[in-house]
C-alpha cells in the first residue's frame, strides 16, 4: 500500500510541475506578444 502512495505522490508532483511549466510558457508568450503589439502600434503611429 505504501509503495502505491509513493507512486501516487510522484505522479501528483509531476502533474504540478507540468502545470507550472505550462503557466510559465504562457507568461513568456504573453510578454512576447505584448512587445510585438507595442512595436506594431509604434510602427503604425510612425506612418
Amino acid at each position: 500500500m505504501e509503495e502505491n502512495l509513493k507512486w501516487l505522490w510522484y505522479a501528483f508532483s509531476l502533474a504540478w510541475v507540468i502545470h507550472v511549466l505550462y503557466l510559465v510558457s504562457l507568461g513568456r508568450r504573453e510578454k512576447k506578444l505584448r512587445e510585438e503589439l507595442e512595436a506594431l502600434k509604434a510602427m503604425v503611429q510612425g506612418k
